[in-house]
């Protein structure tokens, strides 16, 4: 944002007021319809012009849409994800913008992660420890695949059909997947996963000392994340001891990791793993082998998740591999289950049994069925969700054998990782972080949250607690787009920014616990990472954040930059012409408008009152602005509405030159003259060929 009202050297990036469009604008992604433009720096918009004749006001999408790039800078795409906190990244079949190169220490993935230390190397590519280097408190693994997998265009297809899968995933006890994404400087393709600082199972396995009320609690906490992932249709199919990652070394942060490309269940699809299974040896179910009319679905995790409770009873890995022979022979005996303890065993047995018609068919039957077993299981203590990230849906009720028998005919993305007679694609993305030590991991229960009070609607209980605490969630602007009760379970779909998405979305979990709900999903898909410089800010006016429904809205979060046409400001130059929708039903007094880049500097608008965003009405009292904005980041509008006027030098310069004492000041100013607001923010990238 530029200090001099857009009036800089040809090169200087900043944001530009834009002659009113003759052509009309995508609809906004929220319930605000389309509003106002002009023409010439953040601070000041150029003489009234005569407004042209009103458009007719565009229907929005739903809420739910994915955000779409401009019409104009899309060329053909494979692939298209956008994730919180990162890019989205468009690729053509085939097509790298350079020669791949390896990927080093130090190296800056699409000006984001940093690669810190190489952790290990797979058939499908390397793994890394990285930074985000806008917040060296997030580390984050980076799997960067093969050149010569990421130039197939089958793995391409098939990443760009799981991407919006994986990004989704969001529960405890799941590995949340940040961004899929391609680096145009090195040409590589690669994945980010939240970083797991801990034990594997597999390794630890043997010093493990499990109770009953331990074992049902490890498995009830599992089968809780796997049955969000099912219900996102999602199916893992190598679930076993090394897929397993206990956060702190701890039992009861049990999380399940490496998911993966692997095939889709639909029959008629096309596979690259073709016939084959993914998953290990000893711990894959029987119609993974052949067996059963190959009908794979939730019911494999269900019998593959029974073996790796088993090897922690056992101490030790199953004996259920040898041959191929050897392994379906294994199955159709079924394994021994003589060390389990007695108030186990119902649960394992009905997890294990061969075929799939007489098996524990969901993870929610699984559930139910750790509920039934007679012995209380032993609180898991549940940390808040961490980020993920499109609509998170509340899990399925439990289905019949019948009901569940026809979704093999479902098309499913069926998730899994690891390697065994069979190539299994994009493996190890979980991956495994030893924080060193032979100790035994712990085991210690913790108390459950208390339930809600008898009566109280839970849904309503729900609203309460988001209404109540959402603004104090810290750095950030959220909006809850979805929310779903099941008895006092709640899932949640949330949108907006925030400094540090990990911390806003256990704020959340917080939240509802303290009401005696759990956060069954978290959803922070259209969450996005904005720079800690913003953080003050946001702070600030979100404390007068008004109530009811945004008045700020925008087409699309990311606008692509594009060399702007003759007659418009920053002509020939690199620009995003970015639209905000206003919608100023319900704001009364006088309006500003204050503009923020990544860095924290701040501009107020002058010139930019009601009369000026008439030039563009849409509706009644709904309004379309246009902004050029000449470079890369986050850029943020603030609306203020109440009794003016807006000095701009309460709001004008950098996070320094404002003072520390600025949001003092400028709350006070905000409370004597009875100010409210509002904000929207957008991402300008060049990621196309200009």
């Amino acid at each position: 944002m530029s200090e001099n009202n857009g009036q800089g050297g040809d090169d200087e990036p900043r944001t530009v007021f834009i002659p009113q469009p003759s052509a009309p604008v995508p609809p906004p992604e929220s319930g605000a319809a389309a509003g106002s433009s002009a023409s010439s720096g953040w601070g000041t918009p150029p003489p009234e012009q005569v407004a042209p004749a009103a458009p007719e006001a565009v229907e929005p999408p739903p809420v739910s849409a994915a955000p779409e790039n401009p019409p104009a800078s899309a060329p053909p795409a494979l692939a298209e994800t956008e994730f919180p906190g990162a890019t989205a990244f468009q690729m053509t079949a085939g097509q790298m913008t350079s020669e791949p190169r390896d990927v080093r220490e130090g190296d800056v993935l699409n000006h984001l992660y940093q690669v810190r230390r190489f952790i290990a190397r797979g058939g499908m590519g390397q793994v890394f420890e990285g930074v985000n280097i806008n917040n060296e408190d997030e580390r984050v693994a980076i799997k960067v695949i093969l050149p010569h997998l990421a130039r197939d265009p089958n793995v391409l297809a098939m990443f760009r059909k799981e991407a919006r899968t994986l990004t989704r995933l969001s529960h405890p006890a799941l590995v949340q997947y940040r961004t899929l994404a391609m680096e145009p400087q090195l040409g590589v393709f690669y994945i980010v996963t939240e970083y797991i600082d801990g034990r594997n199972l597999s390794d630890v396995l043997s010093t493990i000392e499990a109770s009953p009320a331990q074992l049902l609690a490890l498995i009830r906490t599992l089968a809780e994340g796997l049955a969000v992932a099912h219900s996102l249709g999602a199916i893992h199919r190598d679930i076993s001891p090394d897929n397993i990652m206990l956060e702190g070394g701890r039992l009861e942060r049990a999380k399940v990791i490496d998911f993966g490309i692997a095939k889709d269940l639909d029959a008629g699809s096309q596979t690259i793993v073709g016939d084959g299974f993914a998953g290990k040896l000893n711990y894959v179910a029987p119609e993974q082998l052949g067996d059963f009319g190959r009908q794979v679905g939730s019911w494999t995790d269900v019998y593959s998740l029974g073996l790796t409770i088993l090897a922690l009873i056992n101490k030790r890995d199953v004996n259920m591999g040898g041959s191929l022979v050897d392994a379906v022979d294994k199955r159709r005996a079924g394994p021994d289950l003589t060390p389990v303890p007695a108030e186990v065993r119902p649960v394992l047995e009905a997890m294990l049994r061969p075929n799939p018609a007489d098996r524990l068919r969901t993870m929610e039957d699984v559930i139910a069925a750790v509920g039934a077993s007679g012995t209380s299981a032993a609180p898991v203590a549940q940390p808040a969700p961490t980020p993920p990230p499109a609509k998170a849906k509340a899990p399925p009720k439990p289905k019949s054998a019948a009901t569940e028998g026809g979704e093999a005919n479902q098309r499913k993305v069926l998730i899994g990782a690891g390697v065994a007679a069979a190539v299994v694609l994009l493996g190890g993305l979980g991956y495994v972080f030893s924080s060193g030590g032979d100790e035994a991991a712990e085991v210690a229960p913790a108390g459950a949250p208390k339930a809600p009070v008898a009566g109280d609607d839970p849904l309503k209980t729900a609203q309460a607690a988001l209404d109540a605490g959402l603004t104090s969630v810290g750095c950030s602007w959220l909006d809850v787009s979805d929310l779903q009760v099941q008895g006092s379970d709640v899932a949640l779909a949330v949108r907006g920014v925030a400094g540090r998405p990990v911390d806003a979305q256990n704020e959340i979990g917080k939240l509802l616990s303290a009401r005696g709900l759990r956060a069954a999903s978290i959803d922070f898909s259209e969450v996005s990472q904005i720079s800690p410089n913003d953080c003050g800010p946001i702070e600030a006016f979100r404390q007068i954040r008004g109530k009811g429904a945004s008045h700020l809205s925008v087409p699309q979060v990311k606008w692509e930059l594009a060399k702007r046409p003759a007659g418009e400001p920053d002509a020939g130059q690199l620009g995003a012409p970015v639209v905000i929708n206003f919608d100023l039903n319900g704001v009364g007094g006088d309006i500003g408008l204050v503009g923020i880049e990544e860095n924290g500097t701040m501009e107020f608008v002058e010139g930019a009152d009601r009369a000026y965003l008439a030039q563009d009405e849409v509706g009644p009292q709904r309004y379309r602005l246009k902004l050029s904005t000449t470079h890369t980041g986050w850029s943020g509008v603030f609306l203020l509405w109440g009794n003016g006027p807006f000095e701009p030098a309460l709001f004008d310069g950098t996070t320094a030159s404002r003072g520390g004492d600025w949001a003092q000041r400028f709350l006070a100013e905000a409370k004597a003259k009875g100010w409210q607001s509002d904000m929207v923010w957008y991402k300008t990238v060049n990621e196309q060929p200009d």
